[in-house]
């Protein structure tokens, strides 16, 4: 779950309502960003809230930190414990809509809450409208780089249209009714990554007001490419809801219906799986696999959430061959589809003149 790439620091007098949320679980640990919505609550992405197996994470394993942007600087002081985690019923994992989640906390914290977007505020979602994003995610995905302080970054909204043919090979579905996307000017470069998942986006009202546009829910590329559009879950969508458990937990109201989301992978089929392979090699070898010629992509169907490819390229004298498999998974950083490979490169002139096994060619091999 990144900084913003691209971004600048920022400090917690400007964004006093961000939250850094930690889950240490026996097998898994990841980090995302969450907004104080109330003083017990912390509103965060749906897909922050669940494990690998599609299960509500233990609550007991999540802590939160509030009022610090310096995570080096935290103390127990700003140190929360949690003691309910709660997805929002409408949320779909495989599509990731509607993608929003809530974390009760032991004890109240003394950060302010930012108020949420309501149906009031649907002039705030036309193309143009200035939105501001923070986080603690990696500032740099290639190689990775994970900051200890707080990052933001100026962003804009989009048209639908334009994020339904921007996000086409990301997600299955784009849905204005309940997302919308933003994309930073060309001249800032900016971009959400991993770990800024749940984090805000911000926008503010005719009078100034700050307002939780959206929850940060899917950045626009696997390398987090500021030129890439990315998705948030718009929170006058799940308003209502965060307002019935704000009346429930802090004012001792009735509680809501709690829904556990049943987790039904995407399917995989050949095109996409022809595109992801090629979108990861471009990635991982870059001019190598580029630059190359020869390309080869030949995929076969394994399950209906699994395809395996052949790979084939030539780049002077070395030979690329190897296979991909493109498998569905869960959002766990806001994207739908991940990939493995196992790439062997040798030098093509020892393979086809004497027609020696790959491995008489000392073969470099290439994992992920």
């Amino acid at each position: 779950m990144t900084s913003i790439v691209g971004g600048s620091t920022a400090s917690i007098a400007s964004y006093p309502w961000l939250a850094y949320i930690q889950y240490q679980g026996p097998v898994e640990t990841f980090s995302c960003t969450g907004t104080v919505v109330a003083p017990r609550l912390i509103l965060t992405a749906a897909h922050c809230l669940l494990t690998g197996t599609g299960r509500v994470a233990v609550a007991s394993n999540f802590t939160v930190l509030t009022g610090v942007a310096d995570l080096r600087e935290a103390t127990s002081q700003h140190a929360s414990g949690v003691s309910q985690a709660f997805v929002f019923p409408g949320y779909q994992p495989s599509r990731l809509l509607n993608d929003a989640g809530l974390l009760v906390l032991s004890t109240p914290v003394s950060a302010p809450s930012l108020p949420l977007a309501t149906a009031a505020d649907a002039g705030l979602l036309s193309a143009g409208v200035p939105v501001a994003v923070a986080g603690w995610g990696l500032t740099d995905a290639d190689p990775p780089r994970s900051p200890a302080v707080l990052h933001e970054a100026q962003s804009v909204v989009k048209s639908a249209g334009y994020c339904q043919r921007r996000m086409r090979r990301v997600i299955s579905v784009y849905s204005a009714a309940s997302q919308l996307c933003i994309q930073s000017p060309l001249a800032s470069a900016a971009s959400v990554c991993d770990g800024d998942s749940g984090g805000p986006g911000i926008a503010r009202r005719s009078d100034g007001t700050p307002v939780l546009l959206g929850v940060i829910s899917l950045k626009g590329s696997i390398d987090c490419d500021p030129l890439s559009p990315q998705v948030l879950t718009r929170t006058d969508v799940v308003s209502p809801w965060v307002d019935a458990w704000i009346a429930a937990i802090e004012l001792g109201g009735p509680a809501p219906e709690v829904v556990v989301p049943k987790v039904v992978l995407p399917r995989v089929t050949r095109r996409d799986a022809e595109f992801i392979a090629w979108l990861g090699l471009e990635y991982d070898f870059g001019n190598r696999f580029t630059r190359g010629q020869l390309h080869s992509i030949d995929c076969r169907q394994i399950n209906r959430e699994k395809v395996k490819c052949a790979v084939l390229w030539l780049r002077g004298a070395d030979l690329y061959r190897g296979a991909v498999t493109i498998f569905a998974a869960l959002p766990r950083e806001g994207f739908v589809y991940n990939y493995r490979y196992t790439i062997r490169r040798f030098n093509a002139n020892c393979w086809l003149s004497y027609r020696h096994p790959i491995q008489a060619c000392n073969p470099k091999i290439f994992k992920r």
